[in-house]
């Protein structure tokens, strides 16, 4: 029997699908590689260019040629935007090969992060995106101001809308529990104000959100994806940070969607 699986797009579920049928989706563009599939064998979501047997089949959706300006645009190199292939190490697990448009794109979604590694055939050794010019905010505003296809959807199209959020927290990472407050949230992620300036970007954590501003409690897994100090640095100085979703249950899917989107509405 063919083995189905579930699927998870802009914080809604789907399925189940034959891998057939996930890659054909992929193809029409009703899935993003940056969505995710659930995998039985170690009990969680993953993105679907990392499982496996998608992302084999994901090379062959690689453009065979760079990207052509359209008449009139400012100068950008085909070096620069399609003939190199990237790639990208997050933890253990390298992904790719993919354009430098591809990892901008990535790096807009938070799917990749500025502390991510990335490498091309023309570099040493793995650099930390931060450290590499081609991923620097000059070089991002200039493919911007190059006009090339698809650059209006990658600068400017949010995954998930984000509005206010003010409700008490507690966040831990299964050794401390700490105290906080939410200041934003969407379907994919929250800003939350921590007592503990000593939190990682890509570090792992849980929140249980309390009830608030009309959201009932949840909990979610989290991945910790920026940092910014509010006060002087100390073990109980607030520090604002911008956390990803890795894990929710349906129910507090479906609560969120409703919640950013009356909030939209109010707006």
């Amino acid at each position: 029997m063919q083995e189905l699986f579930f699927v998870a797009h802009a914080g809604e579920q789907a399925g189940p699908f034959s891998l057939d049928e996930i890659f054909s989706r992929i193809e029409s563009r009703e899935l993003d590689p940056n969505d995710y599939i659930y995998d039985e064998a170690s009990q969680d979501w993953v993105v679907l260019m990392a499982y496996p047997a998608l992302s084999e089949k994901m090379k062959s959706m690689k453009p065979s040629a760079p990207p052509k300006p359209s008449p009139g645009s400012a100068s950008v190199t085909p070096m620069h935007v399609g003939a190199v292939e990237w790639f990208v190490l997050k933890g253990e697990n390298k992904f790719g090969p993919f354009t430098l448009l591809d990892v901008v794109k990535m790096l807009q979604d938070k799917s990749v992060f500025e502390f991510d590694y990335v490498w091309h055939a023309g570099l040493k050794a793995w650099k930390r995106v931060a450290e590499v010019e081609d991923f620097r905010p000059e070089a991002i505003r200039s493919l911007k101001e190059a006009r090339l296809p698809d650059l209006t959807e990658i600068f400017f199209r949010r995954r998930h809308a984000r509005v206010g959020h003010g409700a008490s927290i507690l966040v831990h990472d299964n050794k401390s529990v700490w105290k906080g407050r939410s200041v934003e949230i969407s379907s994919g992620g929250a800003g939350v104000v921590v007592e503990n300036a000593f939190l990682q970007p890509g570090q792992a954590i849980h929140l249980h959100f309390k009830p608030g501003d009309g959201m009932p409690a949840f909990n979610a897994t989290c991945e910790v994806v920026s940092k910014k100090f509010v006060q002087v640095a100390g073990q109980s100085s607030p520090v604002r940070y911008g956390v990803k979703f890795v894990h929710l249950n349906q129910q507090a899917q479906k609560d969120l969607k409703d919640y950013t989107a009356k909030k939209k509405k109010a707006a």
